[in-house]
């Protein structure tokens, strides 16, 4: 079973101070993890990690606050325990 965890619990309040400018995406990372069946939780490394959406600028149309997307992680700026990135850095997003 694949599941997706962030690497803390989301608080709103965290984001309300971080507002996203023109073409920005305000991101979290959800870490793809394999859990056996005997419970032990293992690091999925073959597949990179995505990102949960939870903030966007004005400029921003392509994407929305909850999408979980597959950002380039190497263009991505951290801010406190979150992630910017402008909305050309993401490859696409995952759906439901």
């Amino acid at each position: 079973m694949l599941t997706e965890q962030s690497s803390r619990p989301l608080h709103f309040e965290d984001t309300m101070n971080i507002k996203p400018l023109h073409d920005k995406v305000l991101i979290e990372r959800l870490e793809n993890v394999k859990e056996t069946a005997s419970g032990i939780i293992l690091k999925h490394s073959e597949e990179p990690d995505k990102a949960r959406v939870l903030a966007v600028g004005p400029e921003v149309t392509e994407v929305q606050v909850g999408d979980v997307v597959q950002p380039d992680w190497g263009k991505a700026a951290a801010v406190q325990e979150y992630f910017v990135v402008k909305i050309q850095d993401i490859a696409y997003i995952y759906g439901e």
